[in-house]
């Protein structure tokens, strides 16, 4: 029996096992967190960001949305979350049961975890660049909690709280870590950063030109259907709904724009000595489907790539999360429907 995480991708907590491929989307899931900078602040004055497109990164003074994406069975209730900041990760027994609200704007270093709001989207406000303390290492941590069915995010946030956590069978929580960025702007901006460490070697003449991490932006969804009809390549967008017919093989491919998959100059090493290496981002793809259908490959593959429509009435919802390696991220779904699919007794 595999086990599906309930928290989903990058998240803390525990887990439900289910007697289904971990791809299926019958039970709310925790799906994702996308964090866009919305209000830029005076360091990133300079940083170019294409019309339409969203920096991925923050730097200090800048605000973020933060947004919550959770998927599953509609007649579930999953109530908006609550959303915490953690100075030293998430997964830390917390000092109080009653956490403090977070201070506006947030310090870069604070005491303690605290309750940034609630909602599918809340917005988080840095402090400036002299606001850290000696052990900032230019990140932090947010969390995402709530329930679902009688179980609310008050509830569930309680569970957490108390250690030995139990109980959380009916929770989601969402962990993301936020790193400020792009580095190289971190690093010249915060002091007590570029006092932590030294660089192996010159620095690259061109790494003040680098573009800063932008989320991806999926151009269209690429639908391959092959069945009686015949074969149909199609280029959908998210949200659209797909007539097909029961039998139909379908494989889904996300297109993305040519500035998705960027390169930029990461900071490697070890300690307290950093090295600068010119990378280029992989884009990372998760799909889930509202329904297990019979999928054609690796039965043991935690991924689904492609399978056949099943002959029911009732439509199938495809759920896609992109992660790139640094910090973008970008969410979508589809609606399958067979229109010649056997009614339901």
């Amino acid at each position: 029996m595999r086990k599906a995480l309930v928290v989903g991708l990058g998240l803390l907590g525990g887990c439900v096992q289910y007697d289904r491929p971990p791809w299926v989307v019958d039970h709310p899931v925790a799906w994702g967190l996308i964090a866009r900078v919305v209000e830029p602040g005076g360091y990133s004055s300079d940083l170019l960001v294409p019309e339409g497109r969203e920096r991925a990164e923050a730097l200090p003074l800048d605000t973020l949305e933060l947004q919550w994406i959770g998927v599953g069975p509609p007649d579930i209730p999953v109530p908006p979350p609550i959303w915490l900041v953690c100075p030293f990760g998430c997964g830390f027994p917390f000092d109080d049961e009653e956490l403090p609200a977070c201070p506006v704007p947030l310090p870069l270093s604070f005491p303690e975890t605290c309750r940034l709001g609630e909602g599918e989207r809340v917005r988080l406000s840095l402090g400036g660049a002299y606001t850290v303390s000696p052990e900032f290492r230019g990140r932090l941590e947010v969390m995402a909690v709530t329930g679902h069915g009688d179980v609310d995010p008050e509830t569930c946030l309680q569970r957490y709280t108390i250690v030995p956590r139990a109980g959380l069978e009916a929770c989601l929580m969402q962990q993301r870590a936020l790193t400020l960025g792009p580095e190289w702007k971190a690093f010249t901006t915060v002091p007590a950063l570029m006092s932590l460490y030294s660089f192996d070697g010159e620095l690259p003449p061109d790494l003040a030109a680098e573009p800063p991490d932008l989320n991806p932006v999926l151009t269209g969804l690429q639908v391959l259907r092959s069945g009686r009809s015949g074969f149909h390549d199609l280029l959908v967008q998210g949200g659209d709904t797909i007539t097909v017919h029961a039998g139909d093989r379908i494989a889904v491919r996300p297109q993305y724009s040519d500035d998705s998959q960027q390169e930029y100059y990461a900071f490697t090493g070890a300690s307290d000595r950093l090295t600068v290496m010119p990378r280029e981002e992989q884009l990372v793809t998760r799909i889930g489907l509202s329904a297990e259908v019979h999928e054609i490959g690796d039965p043991l593959d935690d991924e689904i790539h492609q399978w056949i429509v099943p002959d029911d009435p009732e439509p199938v919802d495809l759920y896609l999360y992109v992660a790139d390696t640094r910090q973008g991220r970008a969410f979508a779904t589809l609606r399958f429907v067979a229109e010649d699919a056997a009614p339901a007794p």
